[in-house]
């Protein structure tokens, strides 16, 4: 146990030093003072602007999070969607801030969910096809960006023929657990036979479990073409939404892009954040910096990865606050 956090912190520190880096030398090479007069420029009054759409955007998150949680649990089970929107931002904060950012998050809203009284078993299941479906919708809208890129030229060099086979390799493993979950054969607990576990007997008491939350997971798509539908369309408009948010800052860096080059700007980099980096740190910026010197945009990478950032810092925040408040309160219940 102690030899794998020692691995874990140094894995962070690792990730972290390597990303700081990167950072520090396009500071370096921009200079302080004009990465200043850039975040000045950009003032607090479309920071706001910024923040609101966002939100706007996270609200569709929770809503297709609440559509699959309802299918799956009675009605006086429930949660309300606002609270349900806490969960989340608590979700976002955690996965934000350690290397698992896809993914470190669910346990966090797994957890919210049981202390609220929803069973193990349908909230582990809703996070798990929350989860999927958006991962899934990304690596799509990454992969149409890296078409579109080799389409225009960019790329050619085999720059981006790694992130290509990483992503693929992703889609072919999501495309699986998609098959077998609708089929109702299951993906997890067949992974586990795959894998020789089934020795271990604490695995063999875990795959029952497991058995039972994939049912739940097939059992959300009979008959429900509609809603499933809905969910995936639900999805990509989300993902693109990104698109939106690159216009949007590129417009107060003072800055017109066209609709291909914010499709580029919201996908490529992107890739970035499925590496196991804190947030991407370094690597986000260094992408940015990338694909502006590709389209020619004349923005500092850095003032642009800033003003993201500020917005994640406002979600994290409102995150870590609902999380210590919904702590102290399960503590206070089961103390009394």
């Amino acid at each position: 146990m102690v030899n794998r956090r020692l691995l874990s912190r140094a894995f962070l520190f690792a990730g972290l030093l390597f990303g700081g880096s990167i950072v520090f030398l396009l500071i370096r090479q921009a200079g302080p003072a004009a990465l200043l007069e850039n975040l000045a420029g950009f003032g607090w009054l479309p920071l706001s602007g910024f923040i609101g759409i966002s939100l706007i955007n996270f609200c569709l998150y929770t809503w297709r999070w609440k559509l699959i949680l309802d299918d799956m649990v009675d009605k006086r089970q429930r949660i309300p969607f606002s609270r349900l929107f806490m969960h989340r931002m608590s979700g976002f904060a955690a996965g934000y801030l350690t290397p698992a950012a896809q993914v470190a998050g669910e346990p966090v809203r797994v957890a919210m969910l049981k202390s609220d009284g929803v069973p193990l078993q349908p909230a582990t299941s809703s996070v798990v096809l929350d989860l999927a479906f958006e991962i899934t919708s990304f690596v799509v809208y990454v992969i149409a960006g890296i078409a579109l890129a080799f389409a225009q030229g960019i790329g050619t060099n085999g720059s981006l023929l790694w992130p290509l086979v990483f992503v693929l390799i992703l889609l072919a493993v999501l495309g699986s657990f998609f098959v077998f979950t609708v089929s109702g054969a299951g993906f997890f607990h067949r992974l586990i036979g795959g894998l020789g576990l089934r020795r271990f007997k604490p695995l063999r008491k875990f795959e029952v479990w497991l058995e039972g939350t994939e049912k739940l997971m097939t059992k959300f798509f009979v008959g429900q073409e509609a809603k499933v539908l809905l969910i995936v369309l639900l999805s990509f408009v989300m993902t693109a939404f990104r698109a939106v948010e690159i216009i949007f800052i590129t417009h107060f860096f003072g800055f017109e892009i066209s609709v291909r080059d914010a499709f580029l700007l919201s996908t490529l980099p992107g890739v970035a954040l499925l590496l196991p980096i804190p947030g991407g740190i370094g690597v986000f910026e260094g992408s940015n910096a990338a694909m502006f010197a590709l389209l020619g945009i004349g923005i500092n990478p850095v003032a642009f990865t800033m003003i993201v950032r500020a917005r994640d810092l406002v979600f994290i925040a409102i995150g870590v606050v609902h999380g210590v408040r919904r702590g102290e309160k399960v503590i206070y219940a089961k103390r009394t």
